[in-house]
């Protein structure tokens, strides 16, 4: 065999797969003297155990060490800053359903195609996300051992979801000992501290071990006034457009006929901007407006509590049983400001003032037509959603092994019962009684209690998901080549999905202003056998290959293989390549939801032209939007294959590169209002394929008023991109020794269409869609002292597309953050840190509406950092 012992193998691994993370990379040595026996282990991507780490698939491994030097408090705010998380994902947002949700999103090609495992269990999605996706709040991050991302498609070993890759957070076994620790922060602007304590310890007796843990984490809320670019601007401004953080949805009239707005003379009114100060909103149209910075949040408050235990038994020689839970509490608080919304209004119920041409009013008459009032029920108080959601792990398992033959068993148990319940809200059948009795009183002395009280609802929403699996697999040496024995791995697992989504009555039938959603119900099984194997084709090449068949009760069944080979070029260097077919199937939300009311942003290009408004100076806004399921959704498909060179050039220094190639086909999507209204510029109005908007007066030059999207299978996307990294460590000076790594993705394209079947073009470098992120960190040691510099890039971006070319128009700046941390070991097992997130108070990239992309960024601001770690 090779000169290429274990312990140059393990060194490979730990500087170049272990080390190399996309949050922060430090230099880890694994030493095995020459000729010791080394335990095989299991790495993400592959169920075959193996004594070399780096194998034919790219692992990016980050572990506990590393995570703390980050300064975040929860694996969700770490693995957000990876640049494998390439455009972004799923934070924490107050006021909504989802506000206590969070998501990884690997290559930007959704989170719902990111496959998550828990000690390489598959992780059910949210019930909340409506199964699509997992939400990671609900790990605990004190229990974690390391975080393997496989950045390739998994889906022959894994099944469904593993489209763009999987993140395989592992939690610590076997653990020795005892560890309190305690954190705080404190931002230097308004909102945001945190603090968080946790207990880790553990046990190993001579037949077995157990480990456990307990934290709690509690989050601050924070508010949009707490922020000046989330703040309201320019209140008095004469013209609408020139405003932001103010609302329509105020006091005003919707003429259902004409199309027109027109104040109501209810915009005399305290609680309304000005007191009742009406805008130019253009098109011949008049509003008042409603500061909804004043109340609202950006970010939900969370306390969050997690307790785990784990625990392994050996039964005799050759059996071990295993087992663990997992139990989650995640409670978030986050408010909305006041409902907003409209209601029916007759001919001749309201008053409203009427504007000749030049601004001036002319005078107050009641409503011509029926229509809408665009009303804000500041009398009722603003709208506060509490979410507790209860997560229940468990997994149970039999493992053995005989000689080269081994066999495992496992049931995996998760329940997962998330609950949002609402207040502030408003029942749209009542106002409109009201309103035709004459009861409702529009002036500035308001309704009366018991009037607020009849209009006032509570919602409720709860989402459940129960999922069960057993799986079983055998693995084997069998087949002997001259370079060694083929390993196999054959298993075969059954899955089961119950999903429930419950909201109350008044919510489901679309009487609630403020508010939308809807129920649903269904159940899946799935059934799948697999097969792995790992061939030494010669002494330097190695052939993995793989293969697994899924079976779905609901819509069909799927088969998927994958090919990978593993080359030692020479002493130090291997390539690696892998391809392979992937597939995610549609949720039962996708598949069985019932008609759910949205609130959708889209820019009506269209109507900009009609009214005669410069593409550039035509606004996004929100339209009543009514979101469709469809059974007969097929599976996406996908192929995913990567190229890849790792070269250990000393023992210092390592350094690799990995082109990736990821094309979805049949991608399961709603039709956005924004693709709706660019195929409606093709095909006319009325002529959509899928869905329906509807304009005032049904003309086509009319003001969008509504529009149905729907689920459907579109014709898919494709992306590219090369991985980049290189670290050098051991570098010992008079002050200390230091190491460096650097990580960067650099996306080559990304071919999606620019609506439902329309045209295809590369979007990379569009608004949200960063062509490069990289994280440069610089670690120093120094006895019992070491210290952390991370600096991490997210490239410019343009502001908008125009709607008729596709040109990237406007400029995004880029960002470059810095983290510094700084520990000290005691003499006495403990450990005091100190830390500062965004050293120079780095705002949000905004877009010229002082608007940001809350994938991508965050709004803490510079936040100090101390903890205090003991041993026992």
């Amino acid at each position: 065999m090779r000169a290429n012992s274990v312990l140059a193998k393990a060194i490979r691994f730990a500087l170049i797969g272990g080390a190399t993370t996309a949050a922060l990379s430090t230099s880890v040595a694994i030493a095995a003297e020459d000729g010791a026996k080394v335990e095989r282990i299991e790495v993400t991507g592959s169920r075959i155990k193996r004594t070399d780490l780096e194998g034919s698939s790219p692992v990016t491994t980050i572990d506990a060490s590393q995570i703390e030097k980050t300064g975040e408090l929860s694996i969700t705010d770490v693995l957000r800053r990876s640049n494998l998380n390439s455009f972004g994902s799923f934070s924490e947002r107050s006021g909504s359903s989802a506000q206590s949700q969070a998501t990884i999103n690997l290559r930007g090609a959704g989170s719902d195609r990111t496959l998550v495992l828990l000690n390489g269990k598959r992780m059910p999605g949210s019930p909340t996300l409506g199964g699509t996706a997992v939400n990671l709040n609900t790990i605990p991050t004190a229990a974690i051992e390391r975080v393997e991302v496989l950045t390739d498609g998994a889906s022959a070993v894994y099944g469904s979801d593993a489209v763009a890759g999987v993140v395989n957070i592992i939690l610590k076994q076997g653990y020795e000992g005892l560890e309190v620790s305690a954190t705080a922060t404190q931002p230097t602007q308004d909102g945001g501290e945190e603090w968080k304590a946790h207990i880790v310890g553990g046990t190993v007796g001579e037949k077995g071990n157990v480990t456990f843990s307990f934290e709690h984490l509690n989050r601050e809320i924070i508010y949009q006034r707490d922020r000046w670019f989330s703040s309201s601007t320019n209140v008095l401004a004469p013209k609408f457009d020139d405003t932001t953080g103010v609302s329509i949805y105020a006091r005003n009239f919707l003429d259902m006929t004409t199309g027109g707005f027109q104040p109501l003379t209810a915009c005399n009114n305290p609680k309304m901007v000005g007191g009742g100060h009406i805008y130019d909103a253009g098109s011949g149209d008049y509003v008042c407006g409603y500061d909804y910075t004043s109340e609202a949040a950006d970010h939900a408050a969370r306390s969050y509590t997690a307790g785990y235990v784990n625990g392994e038994y050996e039964l005799s020689d050759e059996i071990t049983f295993k087992g663990q839970g997992l139990f989650a509490r995640n409670e978030t608080f986050g408010r909305y400001a006041p409902a907003a919304g409209w209601f029916n209004v007759a001919p001749g119920q309201v008053d409203v003032q009427n504007y000749d041409a030049a601004g001036n009013m002319t005078g107050v008459n009641k409503n011509q037509n029926a229509g809408r009032v665009y009303y804000r029920f500041t009398d009722v108080g603003t709208r506060d959603a509490n979410t507790i959601d209860y997560s229940t792990d468990i997994q149970l398992g039999l493992v053995g092994s005989h000689d080269s033959f081994g066999w495992d068993v496992t049931y995996h148990y998760n329940l997962a019962e998330n609950s949002n319940y609402g207040t502030g809200y408003v029942h749209r059948p009542t106002v409109e009684k009201y309103v035709k009795d004459g009861i409702f009183n529009f002036g500035p002395e308001g309704n009366s209690a018991s009037v607020i009280a009849d209009m006032a609802h509570q919602t409720l929403k709860q989402d459940i998901m129960e999922f069960q699996s057993l799986n079983a697999g055998v693995n084997f040496e069998a087949i002997e080549l001259p370079a060694g024995n083929i390993g196999w791995y054959v298993g075969a697992e059954a899955l089961q999905y119950k999903y429930e989504a419950n909201v109350d009555a008044q919510t489901a039938a679309g009487d609630v202003i403020g508010s939308s959603g809807n129920g649903s119900s269904g159940d899946r099984d799935v059934y799948a056998v697999f097969a792995e194997s790992i061939i030494p084709v010669t002494e330097d090449l190695e052939l993995n290959l793989a293969y697994r068949y899924d079976k779905y009760s609901d819509f069909g069944s799927a088969t998927t293989p994958k090919v990978a080979l593993r080359y030692q070029v020479i002493d130090g260097v291997v390539f690696r390549a892998s391809w392979g077919q992937g597939f995610r199937a549609p949720s039962l939300s996708d598949l069985l939801a019932a008609d759910a009311f949205s609130a959708d942003t889209a820019t009506d290009y269209h109507y900009c032209d009609v009214q005669g408004t410069p593409v550039a100076e035509c606004k996004a806004k929100q339209y009543d939007v009514t979101r469709k399921a469809n059974k007969e959704l097929d599976p996406e498909t996908s192929d995913f294959y990567n190229l890849g060179l790792v070269w250990d050039i000393t023992d210092n220094l390592s350094t690799k590169v990995e082109y990736y190639n990821l094309k979805i086909d049949d991608v399961i999507t709603f039709v956005s209002l924004d693709s709706l209204l660019k195929e409606e510029q093709k095909v006319g109005y009325g002529n959509l394929s899928r869905g329906e908007i509807v304009r005032a007066g049904n003309t086509a030059d009319g003001k969008l008023l509504a529009a149905t999207t729907p689920k459907a299978n579109g014709n898919g996307f494709e992306t590219s991109g090369i991985d980049f990294n290189i670290t050098y460590s051991g570098f010992e000076t008079a002050i200390g020794e230091f190491g460096t790594s650097y990580d960067l993705t650099y996306v080559l394209n990304y071919d999606e269409e620019e609506y439902f079947d329309g045209p295809v073009n590369d979007k990379i470098g569009r608004n949200g869609m960063p062509q490069i992120r990289f994280t440069w960190a610089i670690d120093w040691t120094y006895g019992e002292h070491s210290a952390s510099i991370i600096s991490q890039y997210i490239d410019s971006q343009a502001e908008r597309t125009d709607p008729k070319t596709y040109q990237q128009i406007g400029h995004l700046t880029s960002q470059t953050t810095f983290d510094l941390s700084y520990a000290y070991n005691t003499s006495w097992n403990g450990k005091i840190g100190l830390g500062i997130r965004n050293l120079t108070n780095e705002d949000p990239v905004l877009n010229s509406d002082l608007e940001y992309d809350s994938s991508l960024y965050n709004l803490y601001g510079r936040t100090y950092t101390m903890t205090y770690t003991q041993k026992f």
